[in-house]
């Protein structure tokens, strides 16, 4: 095999991405079924810790990494002309980072509280 193997790239970093993506879902599902009593400010606490901001952060921009990767591979499979394929891979990918830009605002204004 190749260095230059086509598709070989995209294929590892989805890989990685599922991989912390389902150890990310227990840490966070057995953090929240060991607590006995679940309100706000448990919850806000929790989500304000440096550790677990961290964690959710690294969960959200592999959530983004896997889904990039997954939208890219559709529309190239299924959008032909060039023209539309660029400007809906553009649009999808904006989109994704408008989404990852929030979230990095929100978990630091919450981290200054």
């Amino acid at each position: 095999m190749s260095r230059r193997a086509q598709g070989l790239r995209p294929w590892v970093w989805q890989r990685i991405s599922a991989l912390y993506l389902g150890v990310f879902l227990i840490y966070f599902v057995s953090s929240f079924a060991l607590i006995e009593r679940f309100d706000f400010s448990l919850w806000s606490q929790w989500m304000t810790g440096p550790v677990n901001s961290i964690i959710i952060f690294i969960g959200f921009l592999m959530l983004f990494v896997h889904a990039w990767v997954g939208i890219k591979d559709v529309i190239m499979d299924y959008i032909h002309p060039v023209v539309i394929r660029s400007v809906v891979l553009l649009l999808a990918g904006l989109g994704l980072l408008v989404c990852l830009i929030w979230l990095s605002r929100t978990l630091l204004l919450a981290l200054m509280k």
